[in-house]
Formats: C-alpha cells, sequence, structure tokens
C-alpha cells in the first residue's frame, strides 16, 4: 500500500517527532550548568565581595549635583498651570453624553445571557 502525503503514517510520525522534539526542549530547560554556588558572591583577590571598599579618606559630600534636565522657571509654571486651568474648564463645561448609557447596559446585559444560555446548549450537546 502506497502512502501519500496526507496519510495516517505520516501524521503518526509528525505527532512521534513533535512529542520528542517538545521533550527534549524540555529536559534542555531543567539541565543547566549553574549551580546554587553560583549565585552567592565570592571575594576578590583583595579580600572585598565588590561593594564598599575603605580607602582611608571621607567623600566629599559638598560637590554640587547636576541636574538631569533644565529647571523650569517660574512664569513657565504659571503659564502651565494656567493653560491646564483652562483646559479643565472647558472640559468641566461639557460633560460627556451618558444618556444611551443605561439603554447599552440592558442590551448587553440580554446579549450575555443568551450567549450564557446558547453555551450551556452546546455543551450539552442540544
Amino acid at each position: 500500500m502506497k502512502s501519500g502525503a496526507g496519510s495516517e503514517a505520516d501524521r503518526r510520525v509528525g505527532r512521534i517527532a513533535a512529542v520528542a522534539l517538545s521533550s527534549l526542549l524540555l529536559l534542555g530547560g531543567c539541565a543547566s550548568d549553574f549551580a546554587m554556588e553560583d549565585a552567592v558572591p565570592h571575594p576578590s583577590a583583595d579580600g572585598t565581595y565588590g561593594g564598599p571598599r575603605d580607602t582611608g579618606q571621607y567623600p566629599n559630600l559638598n560637590i554640587p549635583q547636576k541636574a538631569a534636565t533644565a529647571q523650569l522657571t517660574n512664569t513657565e509654571v504659571a503659564t502651565k498651570t494656567s493653560e491646564l486651568n483652562t483646559a479643565r474648564t472647558t472640559l468641566e463645561a461639557k460633560p460627556a453624553d451618558t444618556s444611551g448609557a443605561n439603554a447599552d447596559a440592558a442590551r448587553l446585559r440580554q446579549v450575555g445571557q443568551k450567549h450564557s444560555e446558547q453555551v450551556l446548549k452546546d455543551i450539552e450537546g442540544q
């Protein structure tokens, strides 16, 4: 009997290959070269663990820090604050239209109930 491209034997071999490949991948994830001892820091040649060292000097805390960005001036702060207040009053003057929200909620509840009934019928095979 000649096997075609979609024969049962080909499908069986494909399934076996998929199972073998997935099991090799899973076992490969479990095998690793790392041990618990690798997670613990080991001292370097000078006896430290890479943390702070005693250099015999006090740090100079009087060096001023450099700002990461340019600071806002008082006029820029006042301008942005007035823009935000204007935007807030504009949005508060036009409230969102919620007139159809109750009807939509009721319609969605009905659809959800019909959907759950249909799913139960499908599960029970009716």
